[in-house]
């Protein structure tokens, strides 16, 4: 049976450390860190109080203000995202089969940060003098729709919700509409913004670092949380030759699996992980021996980092320590419902321009999480085919491969 292929030809993206692909990519390998301490609330009473905050985003640059009444900041910055990923993409949208493109977006706590904001001014002025549009974007598929909207599209579309990996799991979904010839294009990603409910919520866990993380490090304290989104234009691979589109990278494949262990912590010895990677690895039809990279997980909590290292040693045996593994969260913060995106265009841009990022804050390392962790420095070296991982609370494991396109 023919098996449609699915390739990434469009990239967006607005982070901590850039508001755009080329500005990303290059502090992504210079290793700029975007963890600072928060301005958007009054981060005071709690533990930490830093994360990598989105700065210098003016959205009235890019909306009007009619628009913005009714938009959370990561619908805000989802829309940026997507702008840049379709524009990239070259598609001619007045020729395009509206009912053939799909949207497939992961979200997290949605537009929780507008409802704290109604909140907030709901004690100072009274309920009467709110705004009762701030509540509207609350719901988490409303980028989803957002995106369809602006776009005209009338395909399927779908919003993942499996805490840090949506993301990653909804780039899956997308991929297996394309294979099953339901879609010929979709647009596919995360968006996440901070919030103070979410801080609030990791403090009480005490999982973050008070300072910055610092993943595989032996002195890793916990994660530092992130905002920002990124979307990606996938397409079915003779739907975008025939329209001479850049092809930056194949999804090859993907994996999904469960821990059934615990609600916060992953399972001990990785085996969700592992499960999640052998998955990955079957569906895209390569063996362990041809992955190059790895774009990590690495939160840098103790648990995960060590239960992440285990799945990985386990998987490719004596290469383990061989293969440079990347962990960005160390520069972008943990993005919650948008990190199996931002990493997913890290991952891309690995394969496109064969470099591997590098992980930061890196100082001390564990004896029990021995690999290479690509300290400090990026690397230039040929990446045909590179695993990116997302394991997220509730032990929801998504696992994607990307390979070069030379067909």
């Amino acid at each position: 049976m023919n098996r449609y292929h699915a390739v990434v030809t469009g990239l967006g993206i607005i982070s901590a450390i850039g508001h755009d692909i080329p500005t990303f990519w290059r502090n992504l390998l210079q290793g700029v860190c975007g963890i600072d301490h928060i301005t958007l609330f009054d981060a005071s009473r709690y533990r930490s109080q830093k994360a990598a905050e989105v700065r210098g985003f003016d959205p009235f640059q890019h909306f009007s203000k009619r628009h913005l009444q009714r938009m959370a900041r990561c619908d805000q910055m989802g829309l940026k995202a997507a702008e840049e990923a379709v524009f990239d993409s070259g598609l001619d949208w007045m020729e395009a089969n509206r009912e053939r493109i799909g949207v497939f977006i992961g979200g997290g706590a949605g537009g929780i940060f507008s409802a704290e904001k109604y909140r907030r001014e709901m004690l100072q002025k009274g309920w009467r003098r709110v705004r009762p549009a701030l509540l509207l974007p609350f719901a988490t598929c409303t980028l989803t729709d957002s995106i369809a909207g602006k776009y005209d599209i009338h395909g399927p579309r779908a919003t993942v919700a499996t805490a840090c990996s949506s993301s990653a799991t909804a780039i899956g979904y997308a991929v297996s509409s394309i294979r099953a010839g339901e879609v010929d294009m979709a647009i596919v990603g995360g968006s996440e913004s901070l919030s103070e409910v979410t801080f609030g919520g990791f403090n009480a866990l005490r999982s973050v670092d008070e300072d910055r993380c610092r993943p595989f490090d032996l002195n890793r304290k916990g994660l530092s949380l992130g905002e920002g989104a990124a979307i990606l234009v996938i397409e079915e691979a003779e739907y975008a030759r025939r329209r001479g589109a850049k092809i930056y990278a194949e999804i090859m494949g993907y994996g999904l699996t469960a821990d059934g262990y615990h609600m916060t912590a992953p399972d001990f010895d990785g085996n969700g992980a592992l499960r999640a990677m052998q998955a990955a690895l079957k569906d895209s039809g390569i063996e362990p021996r041809q992955v190059d990279a790895i774009n990590a997980h690495g939160t840098a909590t103790p648990a995960n980092d060590l239960a992440e290292t285990k799945a990985i040693k386990r998987l490719f045996a004596e290469r383990a320590g061989k293969i440079p593994v990347s962990a960005i969260k160390s520069m972008v913060g943990h993005c919650l419902g948008a990190a199996g995106a931002v990493e997913a265009v890290a991952t891309v841009l690995s394969v496109y321009d064969n470099k591997v990022p590098p992980t930061i804050n890196y100082q001390t390392p564990d004896p029990e999480c021995d690999l290479d962790y690509t300290p400090n420095q990026s690397r230039s070296m040929t990446v045909e085919a590179a695993l990116s991982n997302s394991f997220a609370f509730g032990g929801n494991n998504t696992a994607l491969v990307f390979g070069k396109w030379e067909r």
